[in-house]
């Protein structure tokens, strides 16, 4: 069971406060090229390309490699495999949508003909609101207050990353782009028999919520630019945290990537969430 996981969770999560939804932070100056992994299934020369954050990356699969937090345990390797395509990773943990734009488009190569994207987590102060809503000491005002602000950022994603699609359509104009949302992160009808504050559980509730709100912007600003959005929270549903069977890195486990999907979150969740727009 997972209750001896998460009995010391909400006094853990201090010590990952740099950690979030998808995301970690610390690595916005690293160039995406330097990081870049690739990987040959068949003889064919078509490309599948991965572009985005963390959740692209990879990171939270195990193994990751490099300050971009690389793992080949990510969604990418599975969906190349079914492809039968060589797989060129330039997504980067900590990467906004406008980095995503400016470090990591500028290395895709024209004749890609599939590009898989994560980005919009980084831009909206997640790991703020996730640290006030979950801290031992966190008070309603203080996670209301973390994700109305998360809320009001969410309201400039569209213009963002309107600006991120078109430079990606600019660089590979006959690859299909599909745009790939977050999972939910919390469990909260699980928390109170572990311990948890009746502030905390509503805090993962209202993160929840803006999780739901986060993904219907990001469909929105995909589908407005003509890009397939490709939901993955119906499928991490019953597998996040605290779960049975997670699909998400606890905080404080052996994965420093809390809050990310495991490799059976990656597997599972992303790549069967994908098969279907393939």
């Amino acid at each position: 069971m997972f209750t001896h996981h998460l009995k010391s969770i909400a006094a853990r999560v201090g010590a990952v406060t740099l950690l979030s939804a998808g995301m970690i932070v610390g690595f916005a100056g690293t160039p995406a090229l330097a990081q870049t992994q690739t990987t040959h299934t068949t003889g064919t020369s078509s490309i599948y390309t991965v572009l985005g954050d963390s959740y692209s990356a990879g990171s939270g699969g195990g193994g990751e490699v490099g300050a971009c937090g690389q793992s080949p345990n990510g969604y990418g390797p599975w969906v190349a495999a079914k492809l039968g395509t060589h797989l060129e990773n330039l997504a980067c943990a900590g990467f906004t949508t406008d980095q995503v734009r400016t470090l990591e488009v500028p290395y895709l190569q024209s004749g890609t003909k599939v590009i898989t994207l994560t980005a919009g987590g980084n831009d909206v102060a997640w790991t703020a609101a996730i640290t006030a809503c979950l801290a031992p000491t966190s008070t309603a005002t203080m996670c209301q207050g973390a994700v109305a602000n998360s809320i009001h950022l969410m309201s400039k994603l569209p213009k963002s990353v309107t600006s991120m699609l078109k430079a990606v359509k600019a660089k590979a104009p006959g690859a299909k782009v599909l745009y790939l949302g977050y999972p939910r992160l919390f469990e909260p009808q699980n928390m109170a028999a572990l311990g948890y504050t009746p502030t905390q559980i509503s805090g993962t509730r209202a993160l929840n919520a803006a999780a739901d709100l986060l993904n219907g912007t990001l469909a929105y600003s995909a589908l407005s630019n003509r890009v397939a959005f490709v939901p993955v929270a119906y499928l991490f549903s019953g597998h996040a945290v605290p779960s049975a069977n997670p699909w998400l890195n606890y905080p404080g486990g052996p994965n420093p990537y809390a809050f990310h999907p495991n490799a059976a979150g990656y597997q599972y969740g992303y790549a069967a969430a994908l098969k279907y727009f393939l």
